[in-house]
């Protein structure tokens, strides 16, 4: 009897994180003001086609493919253009060292993903190359 009341009570728990973890759909005007101003400003062309909320971010889905992660605040964490090349207005947001960079050792490819990392930025090309640098923009190491 003890190891049944003890399993249903690890399968409440069990439910009770997962249901709280839950996502949902919420409307552009539910976004942070900041993340409504910098959809307005880097996309200002592309329609939200869905927006979920969990209880520390939004991820954002543009018309075009392209989806941005923006933590609770509002502030960006994550652009993904898929494949498509990073606007130039978002690149500005990042280190210059970076752009350089990449303009540098990858003269035929563009930058398609910004990813903010606790160590600095992961930047992925178009090739599927993935780089990593530091917060202020120096080269850290290549993942393919």
């Amino acid at each position: 009897m003890k190891n049944l009341v003890f399993t249903l009570c690890l399968l409440i728990v069990s439910i009770a994180f997962v249901a709280c973890d839950e996502e949902k759909l919420v409307s552009i005007d539910k976004l942070p003001t900041t993340a409504q101003t910098f959809i307005q400003t880097h996309f200002p062309a592309q329609e939200a086609t869905r927006i979920e909320k969990d209880r520390d971010s939004y991820d954002v889905y543009l018309a075009n493919g392209v989806s941005i992660d923006f933590t609770k605040s509002g502030d960006w964490d994550d652009v993904d253009c898929r494949g498509q090349e990073m606007p130039a207005s978002i690149i500005a947001l990042i280190p210059e060292a970076i752009s350089a960079y990449v303009a540098e050792h990858y003269p035929n490819q563009f930058i398609s993903e910004i990813n903010k990392e606790h160590f600095g930025y992961e930047i992925d090309l178009n090739n599927y190359i993935e780089l990593e640098f530091n917060k202020t923009g120096a080269f850290l190491r290549l993942d393919y």
